[in-house]
């Protein structure tokens, strides 16, 4: 019987990528070697996009020093921004113009309302509603429902 040697085993994608990643890692790759496969390929230049992002070498205390100092501005800017007391809120502002809108546009109905009814003729002595008067009350009641259903906590 003639002895074989072990076959290498098959490296999955994973374990390529792995290898990839300890050699840029290690400073031992620089370049991206051609892969067939495309996925593979698109997470190899992931990791050299990483590589590049990070420094290899330590900063200095200036550059440290200048990065605390915008962080804790950009901080200190967030911290007046959402300090604003809620009334100055873009979500309250826009209620409170509808709400004005609101009783804005009933005031004119009530206003408007005398002058829609004419006074020529004889007056009719009836028990019910006049159809001026139902068109009123379902615009006033639409309205109020629209005033409600804007202003309801979302």
């Amino acid at each position: 019987m003639k002895m074989t040697q072990p076959d290498k085993p098959i490296q999955t994608p994973d374990d390529l990528l792995a290898d990839f990643t300890d050699r840029v890692m290690d400073g031992k790759i620089a370049a991206i070697a051609s892969s067939s496969d495309q996925e593979l390929r698109g997470l190899e230049e992931t990791v050299m996009r990483f590589k590049r992002a990070f420094p290899t070498e330590p900063l200095d205390e200036k550059k440290l020093e200048r990065m605390q100092a915008d962080f804790k501005t950009r901080i200190r800017k967030e911290s007046l921004i959402s300090s604003r007391p809620a009334w100055q809120s873009r979500q309250f502002r826009q209620r409170f113009v509808l709400a004005f809108a609101a009783i804005a546009i009933l005031v004119a109905i009530f206003m408007i309302t005398p002058f829609l009814t004419s006074g020529i003729g004889d007056v009719q002595g009836t028990a019910g509603l006049q159809s001026q008067s139902i068109v009123l009350l379902a615009i006033l009641g639409g309205v109020i429902v629209l005033v409600f259903w804007l202003g309801r906590r979302k």
